[in-house]
């Protein structure tokens, strides 16, 4: 029977690698590996996975941080079981035997997202306003990689960031001491301009210390940048508190494609904004004749009409600033795990 692994590294999205049965596969660091895991405590030779009809079998391969199944250390070829937790030096990985039908049901259902992906990319556009768009994108989001609730963080014309749309999460929610760990992974998204992604949340060094896991269950969390011009303008964060939510390598990179074709539009939006005000003000220029503001002010609504630009309104009623946020859980008691 056919065989799933999906190892879940540290602030890195998941990875699903399939298995067919009747061959060998190496497991490790190096380029040639069948099943490629770079992760630092993965040999690079490390294990060998087996199956055939009678069941799969891993052998380690003399790696430095050792093999386990199931917390047990494999010294010679162990047994996997149908579902197994694997320990590659540390790195964890879930072992889980499935059928051929299952197998292609997950691949149709991958590309779904894949597709589904496409559209909401494509109806990102300026000319739906502001408000609209983040919803969408928000929406959008949330389904392709099912995660239980987000929210978009946005720059406004101060150069503070604001809550701009949520979806399931209120003011109050971000800010409880139990958000303190996600707000940890938010600004270090904002701060180095990468995504972070965590299929266990309570995994992470970083994340596992603060009340957000072990108050408020958040297991599963993705952070992207907003990036326009080169510059962040914001962060898309989604969770899921459910222990089954896995966020792999193909959730992020849809995500992350959403995400750069939302903060296209959002920059375009904000400069059709600026025109409009500028379009507003050349008839009281008193330092141009009047019929040369009157022509600029038509011309500059003439463009924008026909981009179909609309203006929104980009903070939520209610909702904290992220300079809020950020200083209610800079102060926040860790908890040990």
């Amino acid at each position: 029977m056919p065989a799933r692994l999906t190892a879940h590294f540290r602030q890195r999205p998941s990875k699903v690698l399939f298995l067919r049965e009747g061959r060998d596969h190496l497991i490790g660091r190096d380029r040639d590996s069948d099943l490629l895991l770079d992760d630092d405590r993965v040999s690079r030779r490390h294990a060998l996975l087996a199956g055939d009809e009678s069941g799969w079998r891993i052998t380690d391969l003399g790696s430095k941080n050792g093999t386990a199944v199931d917390g047990r250390p494999v010294t010679d070829p162990a047994p996997t079981g149908d579902r197994s937790w694997l320990s590659l030096g540390g790195l964890l990985v879930e072992f889980r035997r499935v059928g051929s039908e299952a197998l292609e049901r997950d691949r149709e259902e991958r590309l779904r997202r894949l597709t589904t992906s496409l559209a909401a990319g494509a109806e990102l556009v300026p000319s739906l306003g502001l408000e609209p768009l983040l919803e969408r994108l928000l929406t959008s989001a949330l389904e392709i990689c099912r995660a239980e609730r987000g929210f978009v963080l946005l720059e406004t014309g101060g150069g503070e960031l604001e809550i701009a749309a949520a979806a399931r999460i209120e003011g109050d929610d971000l800010r409880a001491s139990e958000f303190s760990g996600s707000s940890t992974a938010i600004q270090e998204v904002l701060a180095s301009g990468r995504s972070i992604a965590s299929s266990d949340a309570w995994q992470e060094p970083q994340l596992a210390e603060r009340p957000s896991v072990l108050a408020a269950g958040i297991r599963a969390l993705v952070c992207l940048p907003l990036v326009a011009m080169e510059r962040v303008i914001g962060a898309l964060y989604v969770d899921s508190r459910s222990p089954s939510t896995v966020f792999d390598e193909l959730d992020v990179e849809l995500l992350e494609a959403l995400a750069s074709h939302a903060a296209l539009a959002i920059a375009v939006d904000g400069i059709q904004s600026e025109l409009r005000g500028l379009a507003g003000a050349l008839p009281a220029r008193t330092d141009l004749p009047p019929e040369t503001a009157e022509l600029l002010a038509r011309e500059i609504g003439r463009a924008l009409d026909r981009a179909g630009a609309a203006a929104g309104s980009s903070a939520r009623s209610g909702a904290p600033s992220w300079s809020e946020i950020r200083e209610l859980h800079a102060s926040a008691p860790e908890v040990s795990t």
